[in-house]
């Protein structure tokens, strides 16, 4: 009777649509992110605050799904913790074809500028990328900004990892960088918070203006989830929700800068 249960389960399961198993399998979407990108993410040292997370967490409450926002430390971490698959979801980053390899990525969810930021009066000319040759540049760690930018960056400029935004300034002021690349908005946003505006600047135009997107683990059972995780987040983009979190994170963290020990 034993054996003619067990090949009866496994009949079931093989004729079951593979979605069906994967969703008895996903009980808990894990979730993480930058500790360090604000306003889109950052991580106070108790608790991940920022647009994305008002974005993803409104996005998992109205489709019921049951989830976990879990610290892991410095961006590259997280990145690593995807690659092995110990967590299901990353909000939010740019794709590239690294990160194609194993992560599925959503929808739009907001376009992020990319500007490289100098020492005001520093670098005293520059229209294209090609004007950064010569120049010391610094970026954090793991940053990547989308193609066709990355080769550029990768092939003809000097560029040097820094831990975090954070140290990457640091290094600007100090002189051992002359610009750093980065997002504007958490570019912006942490010089803000640090009365820093009036001496480092972004330059213009923007070096590149690429989509952030959330990235859902390509070996998670929970990437089936994906195709109603698109439909409600094309609802939030109808109904204004992308811009209000975005305002809504920009406020918060004008009013409450705080990174945690990442």
């Amino acid at each position: 009777m034993r054996c003619r249960f067990a090949l009866l389960f496994f009949i079931l399961c093989t004729l079951l649509p593979s979605d069906v198993l994967a969703a008895r399998a996903c009980e808990r979407i894990i979730v993480s992110a930058d500790p360090a990108y604000p306003p889109l993410h950052w991580h106070d040292g108790r608790n991940f605050h920022g647009a994305s997370i008002i974005i993803l967490t409104r996005i998992l409450n109205d489709l019921g799904l049951p989830y976990e926002l879990r610290y892991l430390g410095p961006w590259k971490r997280v990145l690593s913790a995807a690659q092995n698959g110990s967590i299901d979801l990353i909000a939010t980053l740019k794709t590239t074809p690294e990160r194609r390899n194993f992560l599925l990525f959503s929808d739009l969810v907001l376009l992020n500028p990319v500007a490289a930021f100098v020492r005001k009066g520093n670098v005293s000319h520059y229209v294209k990328w090609e004007d950064l040759i010569g120049y010391r540049g610094g970026i954090s760690r793991g940053n990547r900004f989308g193609n066709p930018f990355d080769d550029f960056m990768d092939s003809r400029l000097n560029i040097n990892e820094a831990d975090n935004l954070e140290t990457s300034f640091k290094m600007l002021m100090g002189n051992r960088f002359d610009y750093v690349i980065t997002g504007y908005y958490p570019g912006s946003a942490y010089l803000a918070s640090v009365n820093m505006g009036d001496k480092i600047v972004p330059l213009t135009p923007f070096i590149i203006e690429t989509a952030n997107l959330f990235g859902f683990v390509a070996n998670s059972p929970c990437t089936m989830h994906l195709p109603a995780f698109n439909r409600q987040l094309q609802k939030l983009h109808r109904e204004g929700f992308i811009e209000r979190a975005l305002m809504q994170a920009k406020e918060e963290w004008r009013l409450a800068p705080a990174l945690g020990k990442i």
